[in-house]
């Protein structure tokens, strides 16, 4: 008899981990098995610190965003990528003329900044302040410069009707930009995007943070490719020591029900970027594949 646990922090990942339970309690679990799917509060924190929860066995597996929050952890092993291309947007009203952070730091802009705060445990938070470093200010210089962060961050970024920003805004630094949240800021709005210089992203990279790019067209007044920090990734994960035997469990779960995830995500903001297929989840793992994962696919021919 089983006990599982995954921990799906966020309204998408528990979507998708409550997929992934039902076809685990349809599969070869033994009678009397019990599998659930825990989220709580706040969702990034609880993100944020899922690689410690599964080591300590709280949870036989979790899911998290971006991919490189995983990458270098020790005691967890990959059991699947989820299509989700995501970057983060640094953008600014094109009323201010900023080109880059440099810019913002030089100038010491008294800006209006929607961004998720350190409080939240968003890693696009931590993503920003490691950011704002390389570039010489912090969020108290901004602070000090007559700037400040607006605590305005929709709790449903991707509902139509959800107010998108404080129209008082100077600047949008956030992740997401799949969602309508983004799609309704850049219509409204004429705004700069700012690129991240190659020398930031590589010292970016040493920190951890995958380079990415904002693709020309990909929002309004995006005219050519922006380098920026990527984003992307939903990983389902667990602790390197789960059975292999479980591990295969969950990816034939995941199998039986990949159309019913993929259609939850259908349209033009949607939060997984292509449907599921088998053969790209187990491609550029943030950490190894975990054994009984690489067996299942190889054994199905999806790798």
């Amino acid at each position: 008899m089983a006990d599982l646990k995954l921990l799906c922090p966020g309204g998408n990942f528990t979507s998708v981990g409550g997929l992934i339970a039902h076809g685990l309690a349809r599969g070869g679990l033994p009678r009397g098995s019990t599998v659930s799917v825990v989220t709580g509060t706040p969702y990034a924190e609880l993100a944020l610190n899922g690689p410690d929860l599964v080591r300590q066995g709280r949870y036989q597996a979790a899911i998290t965003t971006p991919a490189w929050h995983l990458a270098g952890q020790d005691g967890v092993r990959t059991l699947a990528s989820l299509a989700h291309d995501d970057q983060l947007v640094l953008a600014v009203r094109k009323r201010h003329r900023v080109r880059s952070l440099h810019d913002v730091r030089e100038r010491r802009l008294p800006l209006k900044i929607s961004m998720p705060t350190r409080e939240s445990g968003h890693p696009a938070a931590i993503a920003l302040e490691r950011l704002f470093s390389l570039h010489g200010f912090t969020v108290a210089d901004l602070e000090a410069w007559g700037g400040r962060i607006l605590h305005d961050r929709p709790k449903y970024p991707n509902q139509p009707e959800s107010v998108p920003v404080d129209p008082a805004f100077d600047a949008v630094f956030d992740e997401a930009v799949m969602t309508w949240r983004w799609k309704r800021i850049s219509e409204t709005y004429d705004l700069d995007y700012l690129p991240v210089e190659d020398g930031i992203l590589a010292r970016c990279a040493e920190l951890g943070m995958r380079p990415g790019v904002l693709r020309a067209g990909r929002l309004r007044g995006v005219e050519r490719d922006v380098p920026t920090i990527d984003f992307s990734g939903w990983v389902l994960y667990c602790a390197e020591d789960l059975p292999d035997a479980t591990a295969r469990l969950m990816l034939e779960a995941l199998d039986e029900q990949k159309e019913q995830i993929s259609g939850r995500f259908t349209g033009p903001t949607a939060a997984m970027t292509s449907p599921i297929d088998m053969r790209s989840l187990p491609l550029d793992p943030p950490v190894p594949l975990h054994p009984g994962a690489a067996a299942f696919y190889k054994e199905n021919g999806y790798l």
